[in-house]
């Protein structure tokens, strides 16, 4: 979940063809396409968060502000919110912690050893299921993830990361924007607490 505003992708170089690239070459697509693609400055972001409830239903809380990348640090401001001790509480406590990433994405990655589990073709693209374990065992937050990468694109589709408190699972949907992707809606879901935030992001201005 760390930077992923900052991981939009352009199309690469398509997949040779023979044997599945490992799980080192996989990583290597995700890190080269965000690194060689243009900075979204900033984005705005819509945060609606559902207690219990399906994604259909009316958000408890729903929030409007601006997402923005200064010197790789990623910062949130809330314009407008919904009333109320909840909404306040995570406003002020939850989606800083969240997406106010100051960890660079190889930093992060480079936490854990890697393996493929699985792979997938969709719409002749190629899909890979990439588990991570901790290197260091003690570290439980997160101590574990899994999730799918698109190869061709670079992006991370949908994931696991498992803390010592609970898991979370990711989804993240892109779009095309100015010849870029860009990442236009996300869902957090952490079980433990039956809560479902949902992102959506738009009016992408890059970096010049």
């Amino acid at each position: 979940m760390r930077a992923l505003l900052a991981a939009i992708a352009m199309l690469v170089l398509p997949v040779s063809a023979g044997a599945a690239p490992s799980a080192r070459d996989i990583l290597h697509r995700v890190l080269t396409v965000n690194s060689g693609s243009p900075d979204v400055a900033s984005a705005d972001v819509t945060f609606k968060l559902r207690i219990k409830k399906s994604l259909s239903e009316h958000p408890d809380c729903e929030f409007n502000g601006t997402m923005q990348l200064v010197d790789g640090h990623q910062t949130v401001k809330i314009g407008q919110r919904t009333t109320g001790l909840l909404c306040w509480a995570v406003d002020k406590y939850v989606l800083g912690q969240l997406f106010e990433a100051s960890e660079p994405m190889e930093s992060f990655l480079n936490r854990f050893d890697y393996s493929v589990l699985g792979e997938k073709l969709v719409d002749e693209e190629h899909y890979y299921l990439i588990q991570g374990k901790a290197k260091d065992p003690n570290n439980k937050n997160p101590g574990a993830m899994v999730g799918w990468i698109n190869y061709e694109r670079g992006l991370i589709t949908d994931g696991r990361l498992d803390y010592s408190w609970g898991t979370v699972e990711t989804e993240q949907r892109y779009a095309r924007v100015s010849g870029s992707w860009v990442l236009a809606h996300q869902l957090i879901h952490s079980n433990r607490f039956g809560a479902t935030l949902e992102v959506v992001y738009s009016n992408f201005r890059f970096a010049r």
